[in-house]
């Protein structure tokens, strides 16, 4: 009987974790991804409208960082894109500056989006700008696309938070990947150093600001930017884009940004002369902290008619009382909890089938000696 009762044991673990692993396929098989040579590009000093949180390294917008990674969530809850201009598409997104460790006038801006068109369709898209600063009369301002990505993703909903990651690793390769509906996908790989005129790319990403020209023009660089972008104003109230966890991997690991301001397109800069989109965004607003948000680390942007102010203070607080930043990784807190949920689950499947198998057998050995004592 003991053996029965370690085959049956056995038995029942492959089939749990046979329908644990079928579960799980499911799940993933219905998020599919589709390279697409289409890109919705943010374009720099130009006339896309934009509107973005920024990071806030010191109120004084003096001081600046380097770091690893950056990553942001990103959602559309309550849209509805059949009511946006046919062939328009808005995003939401971070967006990043790097340097040039030769060449002062050069500078590198990384963006990264979730992007939804007028016809309902979703795309990841990613790309790299390299600006060169004017120094009048001897050059103008210039700039161009290095490389631009595009992918169209099927089978998530607009609710569903999208968590987008971009990070330099110590060989000096920028890994992009997202994750969404319980799957982490890894995208793509670029040695940008290796790419023409990228050579002397610092292979981190900047944080914080800069002052480079001070009142009364007051022209600031914010390093790390997250917000919305679209390829013409949609002046509707049928999209809200919601912008949750911006996060940095400092040496120390992941932490939150715990200070963020506002900043429309027309002062949205990356470097002295380019700024991301190009445009305000007039008549959207925002939800955030307090305003009338409960949750910290958190922006909703929609079209209200009103325009948000640059300059208001979306969050500003101590990382150490709210933050929820993960030193590894900014997926593994959900990941642990679902890993965790998933073994739990598992281990009391198997108790209670062991438990009803020893019943059932010591109900046959009842049976046994009682059928043998009546044909004694």
């Amino acid at each position: 009987m003991r053996s029965v009762s370690i085959f049956l044991l056995a038995m029942l673990t492959i089939i749990v974790f046979r329908w644990s692993g079928v579960s799980k396929a499911e799940v993933s098989n219905d998020l599919e991804l589709r390279i697409i040579e289409n890109h919705h590009i943010v374009k720099l000093g130009s006339d896309q409208p934009y509107v973005a949180g920024y990071h806030v390294n010191t109120k004084d917008l003096s001081t600046r960082e380097n770091v690893d990674s950056t990553a942001v969530t990103v959602s559309f809850p309550s849209t509805n894109a059949g009511f946006f201009p046919l062939g328009s598409w808005l995003a939401g997104g971070m967006f990043v500056q790097a340097q040039d460790s030769r060449y002062r006038h050069v500078d590198y801006g990384f963006y990264m989006m979730v992007v939804l068109d007028s016809f309902g369709s979703v795309f990841i898209d990613l790309g790299l700008h390299q600006t060169r600063e004017g120094t009048l009369p001897v050059q103008m301002p210039a700039e161009e696309i290095v490389y631009a990505y595009t992918w169209q993703v099927s089978g998530i909903d607009l609710r569903t938070p999208v968590t987008l990651l971009a990070g330099w690793d110590a060989e000096g390769w920028v890994h992009y990947s997202f994750s969404a509906s319980e799957r982490n996908v890894s995208l793509t790989s670029v040695d940008v150093a290796s790419l023409p005129n990228c050579e002397n790319i610092i292979r981190k990403f900047y944080a914080g600001n800069v002052i480079v020209e001070p009142f009364p023009f007051s022209r600031y660089v914010n390093y790390f930017q997250f917000g919305v972008v679209s390829s013409e104003p949609i002046a509707d109230s049928h999209w809200n884009v919601a912008l949750t966890e911006p996060r940095m991997l400092r040496d120390s690991g992941w932490v939150s940004v715990d200070k963020a301001w506002s900043i429309q397109g027309d002062i949205a800069y990356l470097d002295w002369d380019w700024m991301w989109g190009g445009t305000p965004y007039i008549g959207v607003s925002a939800k955030y902290y307090q305003h009338p948000l409960s949750s910290p680390y958190e922006v909703i942007f929609s079209y209200s008619g009103f325009t948000l102010a640059t300059g208001t203070v979306l969050w500003e607080y101590s990382s150490a009382d709210f933050d929820t930043a993960d030193s590894a990784s900014p997926h593994a807190d959900k990941t642990w909890v679902m890993a965790s949920a998933s073994c739990l689950m598992t281990a009391f499947l198997i108790i209670v089938c062991v438990i009803v198998a020893s019943r059932r057998l010591r109900g046959l050995e009842r049976d046994r000696s009682f059928w043998t004592r009546c044909h004694a």
